[in-house]
């Protein structure tokens, strides 16, 4: 039984390990998502990886055992990342810092050396969880429109397959917030009992690392998607409210406003919101568009879409697949990205993709030719 347990989570380190290296070389997927998923996925690693040691050298590994322990501390801070990454919001660095100080200081360290009891060191810990936990999940309330968009018409990106990594951090805060207070009751779990329940997280998150990394396009079958009629897009404008310096000043803000707020990427966007972001009614914004842009409130949406995607086509950091990027430019499916895309550049994605990867080979190349010459 002892070497059957030892068999399996030396399996389960051993796919974290593979699956963790896999996230750091890949260039397939965005960079900080294969980042927080590799963290993830080590920080599962050490209680197995810990037990293993234990049963196989007779003895514990006192700092591995003291840190296995103490994972908890993490694990509302990577939700909170993790949310904000499925719903598009920027994690900072400097952010990203302050997130990790709780795990530093009192998990990493151990709440002994600060001389903290057991009962402090319980009540800040749920403290800590309820407060990542409720701003977690004011996130996803606060963008549940855009949640509803993923599941309908993005289940097919990696995005959406990273909600299957926020519910595992979910299930084991709370095994950990039940084994805590059992601790806190006088029952001690058994530590095969915590390690495997790590280890069967450890392989879940792997799996899905690996799916999103490797995963065939053939899995999935889109419909045929209808183009929304936005009928508010092309009010009647009637009369010519804006003199020339206006619309000028107006053209500017516009610009600044696109920059700043990025409203191509707002679920929740429309011709009425963007003009009371620009301080206008919703005729002179359409005056503005209609007559002195010649476009469309949905063509400008969409263009401003198609800005984005060739931005995220640049990106030579990293390879997205066509459905994550047609989710980030803020398109409403995979099926209007590829339309807009091929009437602007006369390509499909694909073929633009590659047709950059192309240039890029050259330009790396004619260096190359030139320093043998």
């Amino acid at each position: 039984m002892i070497e059957l347990a030892k068999a399996g989570y030396l399996f389960a380190f051993s796919l974290g390990c593979w699956t963790s290296l896999n996230l750091l070389l890949s260039r397939r997927g965005e960079r900080r998502v294969r980042m927080s998923m590799m963290v993830f996925i080590v920080l599962l690693l050490l209680p197995p990886l810990s037990t293993y040691l234990t049963l196989a050298l007779g003895k514990p590994v006192l700092w591995l055992l003291g840190l296995s322990r103490q994972l908890t501390w993490a694990y509302g801070p990577l939700m909170v990342i993790h949310v904000r990454q499925v719903l598009l919001k920027e994690n900072r660095t400097p952010i990203l810092a302050l997130h990790a100080l709780p795990f530093v200081l009192f998990g990493a360290l151990g709440m002994s050396a600060w001389g903290i009891g057991q009962a402090a060191t319980f009540g800040l810990l749920f403290l800590q969880l309820s407060g990542y936990l409720g701003y977690a999940a004011w996130l996803l309330l606060h963008d549940r429109r855009r949640l509803r968009l993923l599941s309908r018409e993005h289940a097919h990106t990696s995005y959406f397959w990273l909600l299957y990594c926020i519910a595992a951090l979910l299930l084991a805060t709370l095994v950990d917030i039940t084994i805590y207070i059992g601790i806190y009751r006088g029952t001690f779990p058994s530590a095969l009992f915590t390690s495997a329940v790590a280890s069967m997280l450890a392989v879940f998150v792997s799996a899905i690392a690996l799916f999103v990394l490797y995963r065939p396009d053939a899995f999935f079958h889109e419909a045929p998607a209808q183009e929304p009629q936005d009928t508010a897009a092309k009010p009647a404008v009637r009369v010519i409210e804006l003199s020339p310096a206006i619309v000028s000043e107006l053209d500017q803000q516009l610009r600044a406003l696109v920059q700043s707020h990025k409203p191509h990427l707002d679920v929740d966007i429309s011709l009425g919101k963007l003009a009371s972001l620009l301080g206008v009614t919703s005729h002179q914004l359409s005056e503005l568009l209609n007559i002195h842009m010649s476009t469309s409130f949905y063509d400008f949406l969409n263009d401003l879409r198609y800005q984005e995607s060739l931005a995220v086509l640049a990106d030579q950091h990293s390879e997205l697949t066509i459905a994550d990027i047609a989710y980030r430019s803020g398109f409403n499916n995979r099926n209007s990205f590829y339309k807009v895309f091929k009437d602007k550049s006369g390509l499909t994605p694909s073929q633009y993709k590659k047709s950059v990867r192309c240039t890029v080979m050259v330009g790396q190349s004619a260096p190359d030719r030139a320093g043998r010459g």
